[in-house]
């Protein structure tokens, strides 16, 4: 039987019904392949981060007594106290000093080598570190603990600057909130890991802490896997103008879906259009094109935060501050310990919800909470001599501002930034904020021994009143990006300075 013909009008009609189908964008999984590459670059980069930076944090007394032997051999007379709380105090600012400097470079590096290639190649500098702080006992020299320190600090900063990056473009868009705390959670993990392994009864003693800083190697052999992983997507696409090697990275990153890689590809192509029309953003631009200094005010802010919100005083002079809270034996390393595993908890927890919840109101909530903390920390420190159940309460509040800090503050920094910004500013911003971010740091860690010198069980009340400014900060001038392109968030700059939570 012969068909009725359908005219071109009644075709055109079906064909532009929209089905609720076609419309909406394709969610992508995170594949075996995909998690793989990620935790790999996370654990030889954010994981080694963590571990760097706080490996001399439980065995605290041992590095300081060898320090004093060293300075007792070399002079005959024993180190004062005065004399050792300065180099120690070197000795940390070194490493937030070595991350401004990397930090500066994180961007140019991820621009000219790739962000795994870039990855890559910061594994000379862990290699140089990790020889010099094993041999710095054999030695005896606490000079070369020091430039060790430096080096961590540098190749810190370059990691904290490519590994967002990376972590951002290789993803599908609704998990990138999830996959961006990967590096928080790898940072803390790598922390705990140290922690627990410099304890007396394990690595933390005078003759095996050369071990402990030694094992540093591990996670930079194991980062040479990612070699046989593919570039970030947007950067083969974006930067090196490769979109055949883009679609294969694509298609193996998302198990050949097709339907997802086609969506993606469109997607770079969208913002490789719009992005021809505006050059590569260049250092001045940052400061007079209100479409980038305003993103970058507002990222410059929440790195500070971070930062001065007081979370290295907690966690780098922890065990100090149980020790002088009146806590006995071996409960102030304990505690750190306790510290280490509940920032684990919660920062998994932040990857959960973020994708659900948003950034702008963890980021918000974690302010208000570490605010909180911060002033109980400074009461129950206060009146401890005087009450001394207080003592297991300067715990409980040191408890309850690293939950507050990794909620948000402690992840989010790293992820908004990055969201903040289009491909041809994205990464000089990160080097900006980046520097930014380890300035903050420098300048806490540096001072903050003199300031509990100064006003002693009163210091957490300035990280309070900070964080007071910092919450209203991110209330009025944070918008949410969850899910947002790139044009949109310009967009709302463009438009606007203050953001009321309606305005999301």
């Amino acid at each position: 039987m012969e068909q009725p013909l359908i005219l071109n009008e009644e075709l055109e009609r079906i064909e532009t019904i929209p089905t609720g189908y076609e419309r909406q964008p394709r969610k992508g999984v995170l594949t075996n392949y995909l998690l793989i590459s990620l935790l790999i670059a996370a654990f030889g980069s954010a994981f080694q981060f963590g571990f760097s930076i706080a490996v001399f944090n439980t065995p605290s007394s041992i590095i300081k007594s060898f320090y004093k032997s060293v300075y007792n051999e070399r002079n005959g007379e024993e180190m004062s106290n005065s004399t050792l709380d300065t180099y120690w105090s070197i000795t940390n600012g070194l490493v937030p000093f070595g991350g401004m400097i990397g930090g500066m470079f994180s961007g140019f590096t991820a621009d000219l080598l790739g962000r795994k290639y870039g990855l890559l190649s910061v594994n000379v500098i862990v290699l140089i570190s990790t020889i010099l702080n094993v041999l710095s006992k054999f030695v005896k020299s606490f000079e070369t603990i020091m430039t060790s320190r430096f080096l961590t600090g540098f190749y810190c900063g370059l990691f904290s600057g490519l590994l967002p990056l990376y972590l951002a473009e290789c993803p599908p868009k609704n998990l990138r909130g999830s996959v961006g705390t990967l590096n928080q959670l790898s940072i803390v993990i790598g922390i705990l890991v140290v922690n627990i392994l410099g304890l007396p009864d394990l690595l933390g003693t005078s003759d095996r802490w050369p071990i402990l800083v030694g094992l540093s190697i591990v996670p930079a052999l194991a980062h040479l896997a990612l070699i046989i992983f593919p570039e970030s997507p947007k950067y083969l696409y974006m930067k090196k103008n490769n979109p055949v090697e883009a679609e294969k990275a694509l298609l193996n990153f998302h198990n050949h879906d097709r339907l997802l890689v086609d969506q993606e590809l469109e997607e770079l192509k969208d913002e490789k259009s719009i992005l021809a029309h505006n050059p590569h953003a260049t250092w001045s631009d940052f400061w007079t094109q209100t479409r980038l200094r305003k993103p970058l005010f507002v990222a410059l802010i929440i790195q500070i935060s971070q930062q001065l919100s007081g979370i290295n005083a907690v966690i780098f002079y922890s065990t100090d501050i149980f020790v002088k809270a009146g806590l006995d034996g071996d409960w102030p390393i304990y505690g750190t310990i306790i510290l280490g595993a509940v920032q684990i908890l919660m920062t998994f927890v932040c990857m959960v919800i973020v994708d659900r919840a948003g950034r702008r109101i963890l980021l918000l909530s974690g302010m208000i909470g570490m605010c909180i903390s911060s002033f109980m920390l400074a009461l129950t420190r206060i009146f401890s001599e005087k009450i001394e159940w207080l003592n297991y309460m300067t715990v409980l509040s040191a408890v309850f501002y690293i939950i507050f800090f990794s909620i948000g503050p402690g992840a989010i920094p790293w992820l908004i930034t990055g969201e903040l910004f289009g491909s041809d500013s994205r990464g000089k911003a990160t080097s900006i904020s980046v520097f930014v971010n380890w300035l903050s740091n420098f300048t806490v860690t540096v001072s903050f021994p003199f300031i509990e010198s100064a006003i002693g069980d009163y210091s957490f009340i300035v990280f309070g009143v900070l964080l007071i400014f910092f919450s209203i900060f991110m209330l009025l001038f944070v918008p949410e990006t969850k899910h947002k392109p790139i044009e949109e968030i310009n967009d709302l700059f463009k438009r606007k300075t203050i953001f009321f939570p309606s305005s999301n």
